[in-house]
């Protein structure tokens, strides 16, 4: 045999193991393909129409964030689940706020700046997403929603968290 007619075969037999091997026609390509692009258009429409919440909302029993909190400090707590993070701040006039600290835009985290400005700011890195601290509203950047509010209660025993209110709901 010569060289040529063993590299053919062996070229042969090189193209049967692959097509042996193949597990994916292109039937069943396309039909994961279709399967999957259904899947993704059927959580995207959930996501737009609300079906999953990114932050938490509602009641959750009153949890205690800080005995106290001096002018221009925060202190970050979880509230109302163990994973839904969020940020407290005494503002230098001694006003108390807390928002979500889960940036609206990509869920990033958002830190306290209280040098940033005359009143701070709540300012997300991942993309330079800027937040009101007295209202929570976008001021720069490319986050969609206000943060979420978290409720507080300033008592005799320290600062606790009461409540959640939705981006842009305004406060009963």
């Amino acid at each position: 045999m010569s060289i040529d007619e063993r590299t053919e075969q062996d070229v042969a037999a090189l193209r049967e193991r692959i097509a042996a091997d193949s597990l994916t026609s292109r039937r069943d390509y396309l039909r994961l393909a279709v399967t999957m692009s259904g899947g993704l258009a059927a959580g995207g429409v959930a996501v737009a129409a609300g079906v999953f919440h990114r932050h938490g909302s509602g009641t959750a029993p009153p949890k205690l964030v800080a005995e106290q909190l001096p002018p221009g400090q925060s202190v970050a707590f979880a509230y109302p689940g163990a994973e839904d993070r969020a940020v407290a701040l005494r503002m230098a006039d001694g006003t108390l706020v807390a928002y979500s600290s889960i940036c609206t835009h990509l869920a990033c985290g958002v830190l306290w700046r209280a040098d940033r400005g005359e009143q701070g700011e709540l300012y997300c890195p991942c993309h330079e997403g800027v937040f009101d601290p007295r209202t929570g509203a976008v001021t720069a950047g490319p986050p969609p929603r206000p943060l979420p509010r978290v409720l507080l209660e300033e008592r005799a025993d320290g600062i606790w968290a009461v409540g959640t209110l939705e981006s842009g709901e305004e406060q009963p």
